[in-house]
């Protein structure tokens, strides 16, 4: 179920300060299919990797999500071309496994 903007980034928040804090080792974007793009494309490790996903009310808000994180917040990442079925935002902690 969709949360709201602040919901996410809160939630997001609190995951990123519970699993070591430094926004800047973190990457986060947005996709139709976070488990895909976790553990497909940027390699995340299911298990052992600290990793999150939460989606959005519509593409917009997703978008607009990880822009803020992005931007206020100085994590890695890239919110691509709007595509309406990027519903969910993720991020991930950055190793010398994964892929941006």
């Amino acid at each position: 179920m969709a949360k709201s903007r602040s919901d996410i980034i809160g939630e997001i928040e609190d995951y990123i300060a519970g699993s070591g804090g430094n926004f800047a080792e973190w990457f986060v974007g947005v996709t139709g299919a976070p488990k895909a793009t976790l553990f497909t494309r940027h390699k995340v490790r299911q298990k052992g990797d600290a990793w999150i996903a939460r989606v959005a009310k519509d593409e917009y808000e997703a978008r607009d999500i990880a822009e803020y994180f992005i931007s206020t917040r100085r994590t890695k990442g890239d919110p691509g071309e709007r595509r309406e079925t990027d519903l969910y935002v993720y991020a991930y902690k950055r190793k010398s496994h994964t892929m941006p």
